[in-house]
């Protein structure tokens, strides 16, 4: 490609890979450090751990040591980090047609699809035996489940239905389990699972205010999501204030209240949940930016603060 100069001479032009070039050159320890964490999707990642270190305290008749505390969140933390990763280099194209996702290292040309893909692979390997060496193999397993699902079931299934995001729930819930079964936890007990649940209720909420918020760019990159295969957004409504309602009754199991003090946390639980539930029946009544993104800031809140009082729970 060429473009002609203000002397009439011709002059080339850079192109794509010249720039990348450009710009790979010019990068530092600390820029490539950083790209690579956003392969990891740190935001979400905290989010994951947080579910982790709340499951480990969760868990009844246990006293969890510090260190299995520690290498619980760190194994967990590479599995997740390598699902997040394994995602982008999956999607680069579609993130390349998103603004929302355009700037991110692979798109934008700041790492190669090699360096992501060989990043995400070790990751995976590390985190699974370092999960079962320090903490338990049935905790590894899980982990690697839960890393199957996200990578090659939820991340290929985006392209051709919107059942997706129900699909996409479990490995976003699924590491619950893992802090569970890490603390010395078993499988077939109802804890765990309840608390599981109420990860997997809670994202409904959640990323249906994101569907609706970047159903244009979703569509644009091929995505099947609901707010794309129902555009009037009542589909999407209804998948966010279901889930909601079940969280009181749900919060109810999980708390199991006996105190005066546990219904206490009770209640508090059952105001966060109608938090969610009236953002969901705005956004029912309205379909609009506002109504999801007032929609979105509930579920945000609501994460944190029933987890919060789940751990108050446990030692009481």
């Amino acid at each position: 490609m060429s473009i002609e100069g203000s002397r009439g001479i011709e002059v080339a032009s850079p192109g794509p890979h010249s720039v990348r070039e450009t710009y790979r050159s010019s990068m530092t320890w600390s820029s490539m450090f950083a790209d690579f964490m956003q392969l990891t999707k740190p935001r979400i990642l905290v989010m994951i751990l947080l579910t982790v270190g709340v499951a480990i305290v969760a868990v009844p008749n246990v006293t969890v040591s510090f260190w299995i505390f520690l290498h619980a969140v760190i194994g967990t933390g590479f599995v997740a980090a390598s699902a997040s990763t394994l995602n982008q280099w999956m999607e680069q194209e579609q993130d390349a047609l998103m603004p929302r996702t355009a700037k991110r290292p692979l798109p934008d040309g700041r790492l190669t699809s090699l360096e992501a893909a060989a990043f995400g692979w070790a990751l995976v390997v590390i985190g699974t035996i370092y999960l079962g060496v320090f903490t338990n193999w049935t905790t590894a397993m899980l982990g690697l489940v839960t890393w199957g699902l996200y990578v090659w079931v939820y991340t290929p299934m985006k392209q051709f239905s919107w059942w997706n995001t129900a699909v996409g729930t479990l490995p976003g819930a699924l590491p619950v389990l893992m802090g569970w079964t890490a603390a010395g936890g078993r499988l077939d007990q109802w804890g765990g699972w309840l608390l599981t649940l109420i990860v997997v209720l809670w994202q409904f909420p959640h990323f249906m205010s994101i569907a609706w918020l970047y159903r244009e760019q979703y569509a644009k990159a091929g995505y099947q999501m609901l707010t794309n295969v129902d555009p009037s957004g009542r589909s999407a409504a209804w998948h966010a204030i279901i889930p909601a309602v079940t969280l009181i009754p749900l919060s109810l199991l999980v708390l199991h209240p006996v105190s005066i003090f546990d219904w206490v946390l009770f209640a508090l639980s059952v105001a966060t949940c109608m938090g969610q539930i009236l953002a969901s029946w705005a956004f029912m009544k309205e379909r609009s930016t506002q109504t999801a993104r007032k929609l979105l800031r509930s579920s945000l809140v609501f994460l944190p603060a029933i987890l919060t009082l789940v751990v108050v729970r446990s030692f009481t």
